[in-house]
């Protein structure tokens, strides 16, 4: 008669079909679609395969706790209080920019909050009537690099990747314009 020495971990075979699961060399396509018919045989068959016969009533109820205790902390640490635009463009920028223009774009930001536009177009929108001497159309060129930062532009989120670090008024139009993209962009990420 031969003995393991080694004591039995659940955790440890748990991960290990766990991965099993993940590296098995089927194709089976998620069901996208829970109005197609075949989406219930799916989750039937693979609930089937999911067998909690070994654990107690008491073991389940507590890894459930656990699980969802650690995913409710997840959620507790992002969701802060909501920050209005422009406080939270006025500690950014507050020192760069004038304060009639921030509050002029916060107050544009604040009424696209529920709009259904593209982000592009929010930009736009937002710094509009502070550009008025800029057409729709250059606005519009200049504003996806702003809207659309996370994948073509990583450093277009810092002002001196974007402007000289000189006062407002010694500023040219443009980089006006372009630092004036990057407060709006950024007041809509505070929503």
């Amino acid at each position: 008669m031969s003995f393991n020495s080694q004591p039995y971990d659940r955790d440890k075979l748990s991960e290990a079909e766990l991965m099993d699961c993940l590296l098995a060399a089927t194709t089976t396509e998620y069901p996208w679609n829970p109005a197609d018919p075949d989406t219930a045989d799916y989750y039937t068959q693979t609930d089937s395969q999911f067998n909690l016969d070994d654990w107690s009533e008491a073991e389940i109820a507590d890894r459930s706790s656990a699980f969802f205790t650690q995913i409710q902390s997840c959620w507790d640490t992002t969701s802060a209080a909501p920050v209005s635009p422009l406080a939270a463009i006025s500690e950014r920028f507050g020192t760069r920019v004038p304060q009639q223009w921030l509050a002029q774009i916060a107050a544009n930001v604040g009424a696209l909050a529920t709009s259904n536009l593209e982000p592009v177009e929010q930009l736009v929108k937002a710094v509009g009537d502070l550009l008025s001497n800029w057409a729709t159309d250059d606005l519009l060129v200049m504003a996806r690099p702003y809207a659309y930062a996370m994948r073509c532009n990583p450093g277009v989120d810092e002002p001196d990747n974007i402007v000289r670090p000189l006062a407002w008024e010694q500023l040219s139009e443009l980089e006006r314009a372009k630092f004036t993209m990057l407060i709006a962009r950024y007041a809509i990420d505070s929503l």
